[in-house]
């Protein structure tokens, strides 16, 4: 999946600015705006690195694959 390798990383940054945009465009008090910037920003770079680890984990063989699992039929 190296291909969304860079998507990943565009995630993460993307998370990182949407918190840190209220402070270094300068919105000092915590208005709406400010808030939800910082709760949605600190969900996406959770999620993405999240998605990142879950990735490492599951290529370096700790985690099961899809492939390996095999199909009951009830």
């Amino acid at each position: 999946m190296r291909s969304l390798y860079f998507w990943k990383i565009s995630q993460i940054l993307t998370g990182i600015w949407l918190f840190a945009s209220p402070f270094v465009l300068g919105l000092r008090e915590p208005a709406g705006a400010a808030t939800n910037n910082m709760i949605f920003g600190a969900i996406v770079v959770i999620l993405g690195v999240g998605v990142s680890l879950y990735e490492c984990y599951r290529d370096a063989g700790y985690l099961p694959r899809m492939e390996y699992v095999e199909k009951r039929v009830s």
